[in-house]
């Protein structure tokens, strides 16, 4: 009985081995700093004098405050305004470039290239494209006679050009990701229907649409995480201003704890995302009942 259950242990033991080279990276990168974040919501802390527990101060702070408000409205306004266009645009290019020619290949480079490329660098290239005096976008609309427009510096505008970023930026992926999702339909579902008379748009709404819904659902879950937690795009572009007006969460919990040092609050506004995202993630759950599993 003893040698059985030491062999088990044993077992147990290697396991444990193998799986501690992914498990301490995750405890200390992952793990800890959500802990350590949420402790640090309930102390005054500036990095240079000690913690002063504050118990739930930061937070009636932050919900008092109109900003939390504006910015948290604002993150959902992104990922309204980003993720529809980008699943619909990536699905309808996943089934023009799901052939196996020289030319889809190509083009399918071309649009997964900005995904892997620095978005530092990227965003450095559109900050000279929106540039209101030598920007390419206003030389192109001089050429029609429009007058130049303030692209980054105007709150009408600002907002959609981080928009349309973003869209460029994952556009492609989602694309790749469609694109697997359509070649892995098998080849006799298409000969059936099209024996059975089946146009090509009705394919496309009866075969392609419901049996891809697996990884139309899986990339709404990382598309939302991603628009969530934009920082790059907003920061090189625009730093969340006009008057705040393409300021989200990240943008705003970058700017008290490394600009202004507050430190337990932007715990706190860190917080509050893990919870916006954990909510959004829950309601996704509840529509993954509509998802076709069975091809």
């Amino acid at each position: 009985m003893r040698s059985s259950r030491t062999k088990t242990l044993h077992k147990e033991a290697v396991g444990v081995a193998f799986v501690l080279p992914a498990l301490i990276p995750l405890l200390l990168f992952t793990i800890y700093p959500v802990i350590r974040s949420f402790i640090l919501s309930f102390f005054s802390y500036n990095m240079i004098t000690p913690m002063k527990f504050v118990g739930l101060k930061n937070y009636r702070n932050l919900f008092a405050s109109t900003e939390i408000w504006d910015t948290i409205l604002r993150n959902v306004e992104y990922a309204v305004a980003v993720i529809p266009i980008t699943l619909a645009a990536g699905f309808m290019l996943s089934v023009m470039l799901s052939g196996k020619s020289k030319a889809n290949v190509f083009y399918r480079t071309l649009y997964f290239a900005p995904h892997v490329t620095s978005m530092v660098a990227m965003s450095s290239v559109w900050l000279f494209i929106f540039h209101p005096q030598y920007g390419a976008l206003n030389a192109a609309l001089s050429i029609f006679g429009i007058p130049p427009i303030r692209w980054l510096n105007d709150t009408n505008t600002a907002f959609g050009c981080i928009c349309a970023v973003t869209i460029w930026r994952m556009i492609g992926y989602d694309t790749l990701v469609f694109i697997g999702g359509v070649q892995n339909i098998s080849k006799d579902v298409f000969e059936a229907a099209t024996i059975d008379g089946a146009t090509s748009w009705q394919r496309l709404r009866y075969i392609i649409f419901p049996l891809v819904s697996p990884t139309t659902f899986m990339l709404l879950i990382l598309n939302t995480i991603d628009v969530m937690q934009m920082f790059t795009t907003i920061n090189v572009l625009t730093d969340g201003g006009p008057a705040n007006s393409t300021q989200n969460l990240v943008v705003m919990l970058q700017d008290y704890a490394f600009n202004r040092f507050q430190i337990g609050y932007a715990s706190a506004i860190s917080n509050i995302l893990f919870v916006l995202i954990l909510v959004i993630h829950i309601f996704q759950r509840i529509l993954e009942r509509k998802v076709q599993y069975d091809q």
